[in-house]
């Protein structure tokens, strides 16, 4: 039978190396073998977290790079099946963060970021998740300036999605340009002022 210490070894060494994807068959292994040894449990939050991290910067650079290729200004935008597949596979290292530990603060709130920022018909389940990361913080930080600056900071989050931006009729993309990041100006192209070329909200961007 493979040893714990083994496989706890292995991680660390998959891990510093840069090789992720054995990174997190090792600890899924060791997460399957001991599910309730502590050493294991906070290997396996610590890969999963950096997992949907990583994963979160890769779909809002393909989001980019779609909304940089997009058509005509004001023509619809959508994300490609590729974009959404990634972006769930950010909720999902995430949810595998949360199974192993129901309160993990910086997991309820980069999963109510993702929940947003994937799609904001999503915003109840967005801010349902900073309130138990705020409950979370409460009942595992004792009182004091360390929990006071976390609350602020949930708070802060909670507060950029809780109402619908009226700049941009909460699309996310700049109402100037339609997200297209250009506009033509008697038959000229020319970059968008408002948004300088980058086709999002300068409120509240959509990436």
């Amino acid at each position: 039978m493979t040893d714990i210490e083994d496989l706890l070894a292995q991680v660390q060494t998959h891990f510093a190396s840069g090789q992720f994807l054995e990174a997190r068959a090792t600890i899924q292994e060791a997460f399957d073998l001991d599910p309730l040894n502590d050493r294991v449990r906070e290997a396996y939050q610590n890969v999963y977290l950096a997992h949907g991290i990583r994963l979160s910067g890769v779909a809002r650079e393909l989001r980019r790079q779609e909304i940089d290729a997009r058509g005509r200004p004001g023509e619809a935008f959508e994300d490609s099946d590729r974009v959404k597949a990634v972006f769930r596979e950010v909720l999902g290292a995430f949810d595998k963060v949360l199974a192993a530990n129901p309160d993990h603060v910086k997991g309820l709130s980069l999963k109510a970021e993702a929940l947003f920022r994937f799609d904001r018909a999503n915003r109840p389940q967005a801010l349902a998740a900073y309130d138990a990361a705020i409950g979370a913080l409460q009942r595992s930080v004792p009182a004091g300036s360390v929990r006071e600056k976390g609350e602020r900071n949930l708070g802060m989050g909670r507060r950029r999605i809780e109402r619908p931006c009226e700049r941009c009729d909460d699309t996310g993309f700049c109402a100037e340009c339609g997200g297209s990041g250009w506009r033509t100006v008697l038959g000229f192209r020319k970059t968008c002022e408002a948004c300088l070329g980058h086709g999002v909200c300068k409120r509240c961007g959509v990436l």
